[in-house]
């Protein structure tokens, strides 16, 4: 009798796995990836390491966009599946694990016959994948002063910069039916040279035009350095006149458009060798139109990262007049860096264009607002007597400003933890904000007993003074 239950059992246990089995196929065959997940997580519970279970999910998974979750899944998969790699290539791809990508991609391709019709596109994924990887390595650290989200078809009205750096305009040209791009047009500002990007059989390319004493120069295209058989746009000169910065799609992009730095060399009519200038700016969407005011210390870049269709963001940050590399032994954090999830957050203020430029730079620098006693208030750097005072506050400051970046960071962290679901990077994680706690409260300490000298210092000056 115990014999004949235990047989019933195993039975109705077959027989449940293999109405799961045909349902789980039906709903993936159809397309319908919740459902199908939901019935492969349940299988998975009967047989855990059993291969095609972790592939379905994981293809279900890369369906709904839950990008981690498929990437755990289509690793414990195997190499059973030879397309689990290329799935997992562009997965690790759009997670920022660029190295992994392009190793996946290889193998991938390794598996192809050698006339496959889809070799030079994954040839072009793995390029990309390596240029990431490379670009990783000098991810940018750059302080954030604002941020908005705008529609793309006027996004060029959103930069605030001064008429000083000369003019952009915005178009829409209509290549076909589905096909509008954006049409820029870079003025001086003594309006006597033109950079302006427009289609030619298809693609845009950037033209320049210099002004005559009866009008303007026929259009010149720039060197084949810039202008390649994919997309160049979004051109912008920088005030020392040979510095020009554009977007292009092409095979050096991580993705979509990316932001490049080229230079002009007047004695030899020629331009150097296009450069991506990398993380943070660039990203696997599309990253475009870099315009930088190097007198009043502020950029503005444009980017469809995370954003919905028609719209992008447009960052206001402040150039670093030398480039200051992001150091960190933490993968996951420099991950974060690339993607533009953490980064110093600016205490300027964005640039007011009604003001003159020694106004705001004047404005920038020296406003402040500091308790020196009971009937003291001083706003301006300059209002200091003492030299030690003046030169306790510019540490304070820089106290300050490394204070507001860990909070910031620490507040980025903690906002996503609970998204987290890989263990090993939640553990990270974790470390992480603990750190940046102990450092906080470090911190703190010191600006405490900065600010306290500071009055010290100067209430003593103006005792003696009197």
């Amino acid at each position: 009798m115990k014999f004949k239950l235990i047989f019933l059992s195993f039975f109705f246990c077959i027989s449940l796995s293999a109405k799961l089995t045909n349902e789980g196929e039906v709903l993936f065959n159809s397309k319908q990836y919740s459902k199908a997940r939901t019935v492969y997580a349940a299988l998975l519970k009967q047989r855990p390491n059993n291969a095609l279970y972790h592939f379905r999910y994981a293809r279900c998974c890369y369906e709904l966009k839950d990008l981690e979750d498929a990437i755990v899944h289509f690793e414990v998969a195997g190499s059973k599946f030879p397309a689990r790699n290329l799935y997992l290539g562009e997965l690790y791809f759009d997670t920022y694990r660029f190295d992994q990508s392009a190793a996946a991609y290889q193998t991938y391709i390794s598996t192809l016959k050698p006339d496959d019709s889809k070799i030079s596109e994954y040839q072009l994924k793995l390029k990309r994948a390596e240029n990431a990887a490379r670009l990783m390595i000098r991810i940018e650290d750059i302080v954030i002063v604002d941020s908005v989200v705008v529609d793309k078809s006027d996004f060029i009205h959103y930069y605030k910069f001064s008429s000083e750096l000369g003019s952009i305009s915005q178009e829409s040209l209509k290549l076909s039916a589905r096909h509008v791009v954006d049409k820029i047009k870079y003025i001086t500002q003594r309006q006597d040279r033109v950079y302006y990007s427009d289609s030619i059989h298809g693609q845009m390319d950037i033209f320049s035009s210099y002004k005559l004493l009866d009008g303007w120069s026929a259009p010149t295209p720039l060197s084949s350095l810039i202008n390649t058989k994919a997309n160049e746009n979004y051109p912008f000169l920088l005030l020392d006149g040979v510095t020009v910065y554009f977007a292009s799609d092409g095979e050096n992009s991580i993705g979509g458009y990316d932001l490049f730095i080229t230079r002009y060399n007047p004695s030899t009519d020629t331009y150097l060798t296009p450069e991506n200038i990398g993380f943070p700016f660039n990203s696997p969407a599309n990253d475009y139109m870099m315009v930088i005011d190097e007198q009043r210390q502020l950029g503005w870049f444009a980017t469809d990262r995370n954003q919905p269709a028609g719209k992008v963001m447009i960052y206001t940050f402040k150039p670093n007049q030398a480039k200051v590399i992001v150091r960190s032994e933490d993968k996951d954090y420099l991950r974060r860096a690339a993607q533009l999830k953490t980064y110093r957050k600016g205490l300027e203020i964005v640039a007011d264009t009604t003001l003159t430029l020694k106004e705001q730079t004047q404005k920038m620098k020296n406003q402040i607002e500091f308790v020196i006693n009971d009937s003291i208030v001083y706003t301006d750097v300059k209002n200091f007597k003492s030299e030690e005072a003046l030169k306790l506050w510019n540490e304070l400051h820089a106290l300050s400003v490394n204070l507001n970046a860990k909070t910031s960071e620490l507040k980025t962290l903690r906002a996503g933890y609970d998204q987290i679901q890989n263990d090993e990077e939640k553990a990270s994680t974790t470390a992480t904000i603990r750190q940046l706690e102990t450092e906080n409260i470090d911190l703190k300490k010191q600006v405490q007993l900065k600010t306290m000298q500071i009055r010290n210092e100067e209430n003593k000056f103006l005792r003696n003074f009197k």
